[in-house]
């Protein structure tokens, strides 16, 4: 039977879904466009927020469908907030980027993002950004 991870354990768990996500986000992003991607930052940019180990990992653990507020009560403040969109009809999504720390990732740059959505007061999920 397999039995609890220990902490170590638990960190290099999440390190190697950090890593496969920025890899499925790059593998996935076109190499030949003429525009650099950027933010679309709205209102105050926090260049001094960004996200540590501990609360991505902690956000891994939400499920979509949990309370924007119980979200945000852990990731703090982000980076920026960006424009609102429609995924559904409807419905618009709100979006909140936060930087990825460096110690968060080897080899992470501060162009590491992860954006947050939500609907209405639900969280419905996470997105690594990679410029």
């Amino acid at each position: 039977m397999i039995d609890k991870l220990n902490s170590n354990q638990f960190l290099a768990s999440i390190a190697g879904v950090l890593a496969i996500g920025i890899f499925i986000q790059a593998m996935g992003l076109p190499s030949f466009g003429s525009k650099e991607a950027t933010l679309e930052c709205q209102g105050t940019v926090r260049s001094d927020s960004a996200l540590a180990k501990d609360k991505i990992a902690n956000l891994i653990q939400f499920k979509t469908g949990d309370t924007k507020d119980s979200v945000r009560k852990v990731l703090k403040e982000p980076y920026c907030v960006l424009p609102k969109i429609a995924i559904r009809s409807g419905m618009q999504t709100e979006r909140e980027a936060y930087r990825v720390a460096s110690d968060a990732l080897e080899k992470s740059t501060s162009q590491t993002f992860i954006v947050v959505s939500y609907e209405g007061d639900q969280y419905l999920g996470y997105k690594f950004w990679i410029r």
